[in-house]
């Protein structure tokens, strides 16, 4: 079976890119699994159940690599997790991991991991920058503080 997963951060982003790419692929996909959460960890609900989901023979087709993690250490656990299953795994826009058991591959999926995990450690800096910048100008940070009406009007 053909598997694919999407993932974007926010609400505020689109899925559409991810799901063009997929429509274009040679395999019919069985299954897409589909989450709004952060990369941070693998702890996601989607990424769970597919995971669980997935045996020997399978293949699951995700965009890029930033869109399963962005932590070598999750990036290796998984794809040795799915390498001991039998399962194959592509990334459309790095056109890596279509062979099993290919060192060259291997190499190149955890330098693409490691500026993946570069890439997220910058921006968390450049957050906290942009807070401090804030905090020192006097200006209020994070959320604004919950109107319960409104909270009673959602429920």
């Amino acid at each position: 079976m053909y598997y694919a997963y999407i993932r974007v951060s926010s609400v505020e982003q689109n899925t559409a890119r991810q799901e063009a790419a997929l429509s274009k692929t040679d395999h019919p996909i069985d299954k897409i699994y589909m989450e709004r959460a952060s990369a941070k960890d693998i702890n996601r609900p989607q990424l769970q159940a597919m995971l669980e989901q997935v045996k020997a023979g399978d293949t699951i087709i995700i965009h890029s690599i930033d869109r399963l993690c962005r932590n070598m250490m999750d990036m290796c656990t998984i794809t040795t997790h799915l390498r001991n299953q039998g399962v194959s795994l592509v990334f459309l826009k790095e056109q890596s991991m279509r062979e099993k058991n290919n060192p060259m591959q291997e190499l190149q999926l955890h330098m693409m991991s490691a500026f993946s995990q570069f890439e997220r450690a910058l921006i968390k800096e450049r957050q906290a920058d942009g807070i401090a910048a804030k905090k020192a100008r006097g200006e209020k940070t994070g959320r604004p503080a919950a109107d319960i009406n409104k909270v009673s009007e959602i429920n």
